[in-house]
């Protein structure tokens, strides 16, 4: 197997693993489900590999990687799912009323667009620049690759919005959600270099502020909504919240950059899991463990042999196609 096609596939893999298993959306037991796993990896390992290809191709930088990331969300919960509109989405909890103006979910919106910005698209991405170096800056689909990728999302992306909730939105709102992820894409290919206002973190460890970063946005998602916090400060402290994690990660080694999404997994991977296991989703606390141990080991693996940062400096030169 062509070793660009080995690491776009462990990349399509990676995307729903993080993002629906991790998080326990989809939980492991059902995960494993052929026709479960087939599907979300038609979906979200197309995805991915689709925003990579437009970061890489357009001239990579971390405020494009972030508005694509917002972009798939958008795509995702507001256009194919449509749980923005729908109050009776069994996801909602305290949020099918709790910032629900003029016929959308607000907080949930914004908090579903941050959690896949950061676990389905920036997250496995980061993972694959990290582990193979060499194709950091380089494309791994051609052509035909890419057709086939936008048939397998094109594809999945109808399947869920006509059978997975049939809720009919409302035209204008909807329109809204569309109207957004055009925006956004347009302008994430526009762009020419880094707007985010860039945080050093100093002394601080990488690994330490994407796990407190990640904290602070479940605490601000998953609890404010239960507190007489008016919503439109939940909204504007998650945003804040997640602008800071982007604006840490320019001029970040490949190493620090690494740490920084790792801490912010290991919130999902050790604590979280641990919680669903008690909440009898079965095995989920060993999912996440072993995950974690496998990115631990390899992050060991790949920073401590020489041979593999050569690999990097023989290839760290941008392509643009």
């Amino acid at each position: 197997m062509d070793e660009k096609i080995k690491v776009a596939l462990i990349l399509s893999l990676l995307s729903p693993f993080i993002a629906e298993v991790i998080t326990g959306s989809t939980p492991i037991l059902t995960a494993i489900n052929p026709l479960v796993f087939i599907f979300l990896w038609a979906y979200y390992g197309a995805g991915v590999v689709l925003m990579r290809e437009a970061w890489i191709r357009w001239g990579g930088n971390f405020t494009r990687l972030m508005l694509l990331g917002f972009s798939y969300g958008v795509i995702e919960e507001g256009i194919c799912i449509k749980t923005w509109f729908d109050p009776h989405w069994k996801d909602l909890g305290t949020l099918a009323y709790y910032g629900r103006i003029a016929g959308i979910n607000t907080v949930w919106a914004v908090w579903l667009t941050i959690i896949h910005s950061m676990l389905s698209i920036v997250s496995p991405i980061i993972i694959i620049s990290t582990f193979y170096p060499e194709y950091k800056n380089r494309p791994l689909l051609n052509k035909k690759g890419l057709i086939l990728a936008a048939i397998s999302f094109t594809v999945s992306g109808a399947i869920l919005f006509l059978f997975l909730n049939p809720y009919t939105p409302p035209i204008p709102q909807y329109f809204i959600a569309i109207i957004v992820v055009i925006v956004m894409i347009m302008y994430a290919k526009k762009i020419s270099r880094e707007i985010l206002p860039h945080i050093k973190l100093g002394k601080k460890h990488p690994f330490i502020h994407g796990f407190i970063i990640t904290v602070l946005l479940f605490i601000v998602f998953a609890i404010f909504p239960k507190t007489p916090v008016p919503f439109p400060l939940t909204i504007t402290v998650g945003i804040i919240l997640v602008l800071m994690f982007y604006s840490t990660m320019p001029g970040l080694t490949d190493k620090k950059l690494f740490l920084l999404i790792f801490g912010a997994l290991s919130f999902w991977m050790i604590p979280y899991d641990i919680i669903l296991e008690l909440n009898h989703a079965l095995f989920m606390s060993l999912t996440g463990i072993v995950a974690w141990t496998v990115l631990y080991l390899k992050y060991r693996k790949r920073f401590s042999h020489k041979e593999c940062n050569q690999r990097y400096q023989q290839n760290n030169e941008p392509q643009r196609i």
